[in-house]
């Protein structure tokens, strides 16, 4: 570039070149009779060691003439407006594209930090922009360089903020954390909140919302009574929506039913509480929220027993486990099978005799143990005559002889007739005599000989 004699003056803005450079000033060839000098204190208001960290020789600069000694032979040069200038140019760009700088702090004051950048010192940082959360030692960032954004800025000072750059970290680092963060995962989370309808779980900058109804397989009142803040606690992420994540503890457990069936199976004797009684039979709890069916026929062998008019909701019974179906949860359960079923052992068919011992009269008739069970004597088949009280003609542990009239197992019923096994008796009587008294004297009639029994069957 060449330069042209002129005349200059002091204040004049104008451009020279870099002559050389020593540690504390730098000589400028401004194109006048003698050479401009610029001592370090005028060429920069950065922290700088020497003035070489700012000009090279043969740089083209711009400078402000300071002052003006012909007699002496001296030109005062000085960068600092022009580096305030460009400074604020910076400031402004940074400011308007939202981007971060460094700057170096100088000093505190009452209401923050006070930083250099770009020569410029008097960038203000507030106490609430240095980080996210509220700073005390102000002293600490003496010295330090930080990374910082300009929030505010006039012509008379810039205001920058650090936290906005942390802030912008952790926004990045959480976005790359929920790009890592897919449905199925098992994380481990600590409890920053608690909600009644359930819990916030954060990893690192992400957090997720722990349902109430996704803590246990169990009913939960209160999330309190599980969770409290600081618990680390492992869950697994069953939803994704944008930002959001939900996360189940209970899908990380064994349900129940698991449970239950790790330590039960068919045959197993259990004890439960009834939660429901219905017309066909009972839902009994067995472990908590695992339920079984107990059918109505299953409550007793004894078919006039109704067990659900015997006990109420919340009462404890003992119930032997007849399946389990562990694909749809389902139990069938029986108190029956836990006792002894006389019936099964009786041996008896229709029309055949038995003998036993009356056990109880009735006004109706009586009963009478067959083969350890009791079996019903109607009145009217104990004798052939009409009697109105069954204690004329039977009394307790008396034992008779009788003809089995009906018989179901199942059901629990055996009716016997008295009557029928004597008349069966009878006839077979008649039978034997009519035999032998026809041998002795063929003279007589049937009806002469048997005149008096033939009237029984009249």
């Amino acid at each position: 570039m060449e330069f042209k004699v002129g005349n200059i003056k002091e204040g004049d803005h104008i451009r020279g070149k870099v002559y050389k450079v020593a540690k504390n000033e730098v000589t400028v060839d401004i194109n006048y009779v003698t050479e401009g000098t610029i001592y370090a204190n005028e060429l920069t208001k950065k922290p700088i060691d020497s003035c070489a960290e700012i000009v090279n020789e043969g740089d083209e600069i711009d400078v402000i003439v300071k002052k003006i000694d012909d007699d002496q032979g001296v030109v005062l040069l000085s960068r600092l407006d022009i580096e305030a200038a460009e400074a604020f140019e910076f400031f402004q760009e940074m400011f308007n594209e939202e981007r971060a700088f460094e700057a170096k702090v100088i000093k505190t004051n009452k209401g923050g930090l006070m930083l250099n950048s770009q020569g410029f010192d008097r960038l203000f940082m507030p106490i609430s922009e240095i980080d996210t959360e509220y700073v005390t030692d102000l002293e600490h960032y003496v010295g330090k360089t930080m990374k910082v954004k300009a929030i505010e800025i006039n012509r008379r000072k810039v205001v920058v903020s650090h936290k906005s750059v942390l802030k912008d970290v952790l926004k990045d680092k959480k976005r790359e954390e929920l790009d890592n963060i897919n449905i199925g995962d098992v994380l481990e989370g600590e409890v920053v909140k608690t909600l009644a309808y359930g819990a916030f779980i954060r990893f690192g900058q992400v957090e997720g919302l722990l349902h109430i109804s996704e803590i246990s397989h169990h009913k939960v009142d209160k999330v309190e009574d599980h969770l409290k803040e600081g618990d680390k606690v492992e869950v697994k992420i069953i939803g994704a929506d944008g930002d959001k994540r939900s996360l189940s503890m209970k899908a990380l457990q064994k349900t129940p039913w698991e449970v239950f069936i790790e330590t039960h199976e068919v045959g197993d004797e259990v004890t439960g509480k009834i939660v429901r009684k219905m017309q066909f039979g009972m839902l009994i709890e067995v472990s908590p929220d695992v339920v079984g069916m107990i059918n109505r026929y299953d409550y007793s062998w004894n078919p006039r027993i109704n067990l659900a008019g015997e006990v109420n909701v919340g009462d404890e019974v003992n119930v032997k486990i007849l399946s389990i179906d562990e694909k749809d949860k389902k139990m069938t359960l029986s108190k029956k099978h836990l006792e002894y079923n006389p019936w099964e052992d009786v041996k008896v068919k229709i029309g055949e005799s038995v003998s036993g011992q009356v056990k109880e009269l009735q006004s109706n008739g009586a009963l009478v143990e067959v083969q350890g069970v009791n079996a019903f004597l109607p009145i009217g088949e104990i004798v052939e005559r009409r009697i109105n009280d069954v204690s004329e003609v039977l009394k307790k542990d008396d034992v008779i002889n009788a003809i089995v009239l009906k018989f179901d197992k199942r059901r629990w019923q055996m009716v016997i007739s008295k009557k029928a096994h004597d008349i069966k008796e009878e006839r077979e009587e008649f039978k034997k005599h009519l035999r032998s008294e026809n041998k002795e004297d063929q003279s007589q009639t049937l009806g002469e000989l048997f005149a008096d029994k033939l009237k029984k069957f009249k």
